[in-house]
């Protein structure tokens, strides 16, 4: 174990084997460890007991931006939560190997004790946890155990992943409209009817030009609805943008930004251009052009929303 890195030590077991009693005891015995529990978070957050797939993801996205800013203050950090899939597991290691070294504890306990311990905490003023979800947790870490190797991983190297193209396909770059070509002054994002009243955005205006006057085509692609695409029209020929493609978001659908856009790419681009270069700002999308589509994305500006 590299003492230069931080550490990220996953906890695995099912509720009641104790995985809590140890992240405290540990946090208190050593310096520069932060224990953050998912447990803690949900109590601190929510009000319902059971929370819907949308909420436990909202759940599992605090504790990632938890670890992420704690890891990059070199800190080592414990994850108190269940982890019991196989996909948890690969989540932590995606998210987190290229930041610090990442070891598990795995905690074993007789089905009994585990529910003797979960009755004991809710008398004591704790979360309900009941035996059927008990021994579902139990179960799965069987099989965790089973087909995955919770050996100590040591901090890898990040690789900048790039997509393979065919050079022989007509060279393109990929812009996005809200918050890139356009700013946006006090509209709405979603008020596409004022959209001429944008601002151009020139330096990605400029860099548009200098793609174009070299051999690019320009495709533009944005989520704004297709409903606007005639005041969209109107701001691109005001600002006399050039472009060889506008596509749009269709009317009604609702889909994330990162979906609508991957569904253009694989409908209108893939194997039709060689996308030397994409634009946008918004964190998910910019995340998809990256990691899922491995394409060069110049992020404009702060895309946090």
């Amino acid at each position: 174990m590299s003492r230069k890195n931080p550490q990220l030590l996953i906890l695995v077991g099912a509720p009641g084997s104790g995985k809590t009693t140890f992240a405290k005891y540990h946090t208190r015995m050593h310096q520069n460890w932060v224990r953050l529990s998912r447990d803690d978070f949900r109590a601190m957050q929510f009000s319902d007991q059971f929370l819907s797939d949308e909420l436990e993801e909202a759940l599992t996205d605090m504790m990632f931006a938890g670890i992420h800013k704690l890891l990059l203050r070199k800190l080592s950090v414990i994850a108190d939560a269940t982890h019991t899939k196989f996909e948890y597991i690969e989540q932590y290691i995606e998210a987190f190997g290229h930041m610090a070294d990442i070891s598990f504890k795995v905690f074993e306990l007789p089905l009994e004790r585990l529910i003797e311990n979960c009755e004991k905490r809710t008398r004591e003023g704790g979360r309900h946890i009941s035996k059927k979800a008990i021994a579902y947790h139990m179960a799965a870490l069987e099989e965790l155990l089973k087909k995955y190797d919770l050996q100590f991983r040591e901090r890898s190297r990040l690789v900048n992943k790039v997509r393979a193209q065919d050079a022989n396909l007509p060279k393109a770059i990929i812009c996005d409209l809200d918050g890139t070509l356009a700013i946006i002054g006090d509209r709405s994002p979603f008020d596409g009817a004022r959209c001429e009243e944008d601002t151009l955005n020139k330096a990605v205006a400029e860099t548009i030009n200098f793609f174009k006057k070299n051999g690019h085509q320009v495709l533009l692609v944005s989520g704004r609805e297709d409903a606007y695409r005639e005041q969209t029209v109107r701001f691109l020929e005001k600002h006399q943008v050039p472009y060889d493609a506008l596509w749009m978001r269709p009317t009604g659908n609702y889909s994330k930004d990162s979906y609508i856009k991957r569904d253009m790419f694989s409908t209108h681009i893939h194997n039709k251009y060689f996308v030397s270069l994409v634009l946008d700002d918004r964190d998910q999308v910019v995340e998809m052009w990256r990691k899922e589509l491995m394409l060069p994305c110049f992020q404009v500006y702060y895309g946090s929303f």
